[in-house]
């Protein structure tokens, strides 16, 4: 059993009452319930595929930067292809976190972990809090830093052409940009979809469909469980 699904099964033995609390008097577990297994987060674990579908299993030495006179020699190690040093062997598979980052409950959720973490007062938790912003902001967690072997950009690219959102009422909404934020040996996307394309509840559901080729998801949102402090909130 994976490290992300030990910690899950013990969290399913608290009773999460974000819902019943008001913020900040949430509990710890109240705040790691949010962030990894709620209505706006998701765990999902996905295989990958390192090699394309018309030829033999890639080997890292393949991945552009990782060998070579001009391979780079960064200290401390970190992810392939011209970000850091090459690693003897590619991830099967990670587990990761799909999670409406722009909802108010996980940004909350957010700012009280890292109030707590650096023993902040209250007037930086309502400055970590911050605001909505113009966009939904739909964040894949935990993805191994060598699916942006080619660069970040290339990354962003390719995600706003591999996602899309589909509503349970007929509607395709493809985001506007990407983010990819690089961190040690994990890169976290985050996906803009403008809120002029705006979600209601008419809308019913939400499903993720994400195809990089080298690793696939599908990941359902239900919006009546999305609603906090009487209204949906992505």
């Amino acid at each position: 059993m994976t490290r992300l699904a030990l910690c899950l099964l013990a969290l399913s033995a608290f009773a999460a009452d974000w819902d019943r609390k008001p913020f900040p008097q949430w509990s710890d577990q109240d705040v790691l319930r949010l962030l990894t297994n709620s209505p706006w987060s998701r765990p999902r674990s996905v295989n990958f595929q390192w090699y394309k579908r018309d030829r033999n299993k890639l080997d890292v030495r393949d991945i552009p930067g990782t060998s070579g006179p001009n391979a780079p020699t960064i200290q401390g190690g970190s992810p392939v292809g011209g970000i850091g040093v090459p690693r003897s062997s590619l991830p099967p598979s990670a587990d990761l976190l799909i999670r409406w980052s722009s909802a108010l409950p996980i940004r909350q959720a957010v700012a009280l972990y890292k109030a707590r973490e650096g023993k902040l007062d209250a007037a930086a938790l309502n400055r970590l809090v911050g605001s909505a912003g113009p966009d939904y902001v739909l964040e894949i967690y935990g993805l191994p830093a060598e699916v942006a072997h080619l660069g970040t950009g290339t990354l962003e690219l390719a995600a706003t052409r591999a996602v899309t959102v589909k509503t349970s009422s007929g509607r395709t909404i493809n985001p506007a940009r990407a983010e990819a934020r690089l961190d040690g040996l994990n890169v976290t996307l985050f996906l803009h979809f403008p809120r002029s394309s705006e979600f209601t509840l008419q809308d019913r559901g939400l499903e993720v469909d994400a195809d990089f080729e080298i690793f696939r998801f599908k990941e359902r949102f239900s919006l009546r469980s999305m609603r906090y402090l009487g209204h949906l909130d992505l």
